[in-house]
């Protein structure tokens, strides 16, 4: 069986998270009012849906439609000016050097991955993509199953497979998927703290270090 080398989207392909908050946050303040919005705080790898669900049971009274609309609208705003992370290129090409094949697992909807995808310069390389916004027989992270069902289209095993996740719910699915977990922070907004990852990086330099060292050791 093969090896997979699976990223996530937002904070990892894309250093986007620092200017979600600017455009999220007062489109959340809107559409749910002041005091849900500050309960859900900053939705760092929440997802479209568990933000709605959210809301929902803190009491927010809006319309689903109006709410899926503002936020395509957030996001094309977000990709407008978010830039690929820097060094991301080395790591899928460092990943590709060690036999590892490629893939993307992300909550993001495919609108949103048609804005980032064509962007990066490794893309033809890309053999699965799977946003779980639009499989609606996988459950959204931190379940496992968009990471399984890479590895299964790939046909690589989990524990020979590393993914490359920022947020602690990426992390969590990913590590329940029986993979090798690296977090990376360097494009988490300030304050965030991760957790459950097998290892962690600051820059992808740093990751690309880490996948070649585990490569030695296994």
């Amino acid at each position: 069986m093969h090896k997979a080398f699976l990223f996530d989207m937002d904070g990892v392909l894309v250093d986007s998270e620092r200017f979600w908050g600017p455009i999220e946050i007062p489109f959340l303040h809107k559409i749910f009012g002041a005091e849900v919005a500050e309960q859900i705080g900053q939705p760092v790898g929440m997802g479209l849906e568990a933000v709605y669900a959210e809301a929902i049971r803190l009491g927010a009274k809006f319309d689903r439609d109006e709410f899926l609309h503002g936020y395509e609208e957030v996001a094309m705003k977000v990709y407008d000016i978010a830039p690929i992370t820097e060094g991301v290129a080395t790591v899928a090409e460092k990943a590709i050097n060690l036999g590892y094949k490629l893939g993307v697992v992300t909550q993001s909807p495919q609108t949103w991955l048609d804005r980032v995808i064509p962007q990066l310069p490794f893309k033809n390389s890309l053999e699965v993509i799977i946003s779980l916004r639009e499989r609606s027989d996988l459950r959204l992270k931190p379940a496992p199953d968009g990471f399984l069902e890479a590895f299964k289209q790939l046909n690589s095993e989990a524990k020979s497979s590393v993914v490359l996740e920022d947020s602690n719910t990426g992390i969590a699915g990913a590590k329940a998927s029986g993979a090798y977990v690296i977090g990376y922070s360097g494009n988490l907004v300030d304050g965030y703290k991760q957790e459950g990852a097998d290892v962690y990086a600051d820059t992808m330099e740093e990751v690309a270090n880490i996948v070649a060292t585990r490569q030695s050791l296994t």
